[in-house]
């Protein structure tokens, strides 16, 4: 089962970043956040009343209060570092968070993983590295800006990464103490208002953005229902499969969900593919 569900979590994690990539010129940063968050959240709602709740109640708050910071911080960075820096720039550091997974999920969870699932998440890190490189890298053209961790936008990623990582283990201690749809729905609501708030302090600071609706756009309003309903799915499959196995066998196959996106952005947003794809 935790194979079934750690594959789910690949594909799902493709298809939201598909959906996230389509949606990003329609909305801001914040914007989509809110919504991803709002959205995924009233689709796990009716779950909760069929699932336990928190039986170590302090326990489950104390890791729930955890991944709501790291988690608030995490994503605030890295809307500053797309800010700083192009998205093409910044996105293959995401991946790493597999990688420092090894090391949070042994002190915080003590797991350890073998010298095979090692070089299987090592392997992912490099494929995916591969993947998201763009072409104009690929021919050394400004490689060298790839690889230079003085950009801001570069090192705020990998402590984007890092963040991560600690989340991801802090998560499974909150679905311990209570359950997977309880905390689903519990974080994406908390993460939802959250941006809720920030998009509006984001507005106030820029009277002169034009406010985003959504009132009669019939397909931005399925779109963000679809992209609330993967996320809301992938937040389940994800939970469900580090309660059976290693966190960071879980978010190892998470992130090799950039195959789907990858393939997807080829066949169907139609962006140039080229050989790297095959080698990544």
């Amino acid at each position: 089962m935790w194979l079934l569900f750690a594959l789910l979590t690949g594909l799902l994690f493709g298809i939201q970043s598909v959906l996230i990539k389509r949606l990003s010129s329609r909305f801001t940063q914040n914007a989509l956040l809110q919504y991803l968050f709002l959205i995924a959240a009233l689709i796990l709602l009716p779950f909760v009343f069929t699932s336990p709740f928190p039986n170590r109640f302090a326990a489950f708050l104390t890791a729930f209060s955890v991944s709501l910071l790291i988690n608030g911080i995490a994503y605030s960075l890295l809307l500053y570092a797309i800010r700083l820096s192009p998205v093409s720039l910044i996105m293959p550091y995401v991946g790493f968070t597999p990688l420092f997974i090894t090391l949070s999920a042994y002190f915080i969870l003590g797991e350890t993983v073998t010298l095979l699932q090692a070089a299987g998440i090592c392997g992912i890190l490099l494929g995916g590295f591969i993947l998201q490189l763009p072409e104009a890298a690929q021919k050394g053209k400004g490689i060298r800006r790839y690889f230079n961790l003085k950009e801001k936008g570069i090192g705020l990623t990998i402590l984007v990464a890092f963040l991560w990582s600690i989340s991801a283990s802090v998560e499974k201690i909150a679905v311990q103490n209570s359950s997977v749809f309880f905390y689903g729905f519990t974080i994406h609501l908390a993460l939802g208002m959250s941006f809720f708030l920030i998009n509006i302090l984001w507005k106030k600071r820029n009277p002169k953005l034009k406010p985003f609706r959504i009132n009669g756009s019939t397909k931005k309003v399925s779109s963000l229902i679809g992209l609330g309903l993967v996320s809301g799915l992938l937040a389940f499959t994800q939970l469900s499969a580090i309660m059976l196995t290693n966190v960071s066998v879980v978010i190892a196959f998470k992130r090799a969900g950039i195959i789907v996106s990858s393939l997807a952005g080829i066949f169907y947003l139609k962006e140039p593919g080229s050989t790297r794809v095959l080698y990544g």
